[in-house]
């Protein structure tokens, strides 16, 4: 599990060049954010008082029949200084499929073709294979492309202009806050914020919406010359 936190709420290893500049003009300036500590008690009772926009969620959600982009990354600390940089694709198609792929500076993969989840690390010729539904709650992307009354039960949803923030009920969750960002239907900005308090900022360009997404895209062929880590037979 550690290597799909690592990857998915801390990015650590998409440390990268400066390719911040040049991010098309739809994107959101990232700014630190009132409800940047979670775990504070005072702000998690503001935000349970707040007006549940769930619903409003999942209809938006539902749009989004597949989406695909590329995204440019930037990870802070709790004080809001810059950490890592980083670039890649992601890819999602309901129901619970995604592809996300670093490729600058380490390439790796975090994909799901909603039965099984594989995280493979390029340089280290090593993959390791997880059963999709028991780490659901631990991958935002598979949170995008589910429509499960049950799952969405065990988070808090708020709205503030056209960002939903997204907070588990459960406190040790590995990811405390997620925030979405749409413009026309299209998610432009992900914000995630982990346990540890790190934020990792995805901004979106070249976004393609509800195109046609093959399914071999959401698949791993493990390969003989592979290390395999199997944790479904954990």
């Amino acid at each position: 599990m550690k290597k799909i936190t690592a990857l998915v709420v801390l990015a650590a290893s998409f440390a990268g060049t400066a390719l911040w500049q040049g991010v098309v003009a739809q994107t959101v300036e990232v700014l630190p954010r009132p409800d940047f500590a979670p775990h504070m008690q005072a702000m998690r009772q503001q935000r349970l008082a707040a007006e549940d926009a769930s619903a409003e969620l999942m209809q938006q959600l539902a749009k989004v029949k597949s989406f695909s982009a590329q995204y440019r990354q930037r990870v802070y600390d709790i004080q809001q200084q810059l950490l890592q940089e980083g670039e890649g694709t992601l890819a999602l198609k309901q129901h619970a499929r995604f592809r996300f792929e670093s490729q600058t500076p380490e390439p790796s993969l975090l994909v799901s073709d909603g039965k099984t989840l594989w995280f493979y690390n390029e340089l280290l010729e090593q993959v390791s294979i997880y059963d999709a539904e028991s780490e659901v709650g631990q991958t935002p992307f598979a949170l995008l492309t589910s429509a499960d009354k049950t799952l969405w039960q065990q988070y808090q949803v708020t709205k503030q202009a056209q960002s939903f923030f997204i907070h588990p009920l459960n406190a040790d969750n590995p990811v405390q806050q997620l925030m979405l960002t749409f413009s026309d239907n299209k998610l432009i900005e992900m914000q995630v914020i982990d346990i540890n308090q790190q934020q990792s900022v995805y901004l979106f360009s070249e976004i393609k919406l509800n195109t046609r997404l093959t399914d071999t895209l959401f698949g791993f062929n493990v390969t003989n010359n592979l290390d395999v880590d199997d944790q479904r037979q954990r």
